[in-house]
């Protein structure tokens, strides 16, 4: 059991899932000598919750049955930014995963980390450390999963670009690129995401979360 936690730590689980957050409560209650652990099962509780408590960490749920995940998360930001908050989720999506941290999330963890992997990223968190934990069974890195659809570096980053609706002479001009370098990064790109215009090619990519936005 960690000892250098002060006994008044506080957390909020935030989490629409009663046997999970009791599971939760179960694994957590050993952080620290006296820790309190309180519950939210949707948005409206989280932020009476937030507005009423003093908080040392808040653990959030990316689906919620009044809010996204997200959208609460930059409430919580607009309430107290100086209470972290990490989402803890059972989604293992690389664009999850950048728009938690974009939107100043301290952390996010797979709901499929064992009970020692959680404290621990717990212990972290509260010592004010970023931690990123995913299902070790996928991967959570979105170059890792570009690669498993045989897109290159470069072609991800044309493919950031091109999400933002960039035509083909602002990409060559931002990547320092050839126009003719460039149409055949994206040729390659339409082969890999089986599609046949640039539409469909960022449509295909936000599906395997390779596009955050």
């Amino acid at each position: 059991m960690p000892s250098n936690l002060p006994p008044d730590t506080r957390l909020l689980l935030i989490d629409d899932h009663q046997i999970y957050l009791d599971g939760l409560s179960l694994t957590l209650g050993s952080l620290c000598e006296g820790v309190k652990l309180d519950h939210a099962h949707n948005a409206a509780q989280a932020i009476q919750q937030v507005q009423s408590n003093t908080y040392d960490l808040i653990l959030l749920d990316l689906q919620l049955p009044d809010s996204s995940g997200l959208a609460l998360l930059q409430r919580l930001n607009a309430i107290d930014a100086m209470v972290p908050v990490a989402i803890l989720t059972a989604s293992n999506s690389p664009s999850d995963l950048d728009a938690a941290l974009q939107l100043g999330a301290a952390g996010f963890i797979s709901k499929t980390a064992d009970s020692k992997t959680l404290i621990e990223a717990v212990t972290q968190l509260l010592f004010g450390a970023q931690v990123v934990i995913g299902d070790e069974s996928r991967p959570l890195d979105r170059q890792s999963s570009a690669r498993d659809v045989g897109i290159t570096p470069r072609q991800l980053e044309i493919l950031d670009l091109l999400a933002e609706g960039l035509p083909n002479k602002v990409i060559c001009q931002r990547l320092c690129l050839s126009e003719d370098t460039v149409k055949t990064h994206l040729k390659a790109l339409f082969s890999s995401l089986d599609c046949h215009n640039r539409t469909e090619c960022v449509s295909n990519a936000r599906k395997l979360g390779l596009v955050s936005f």
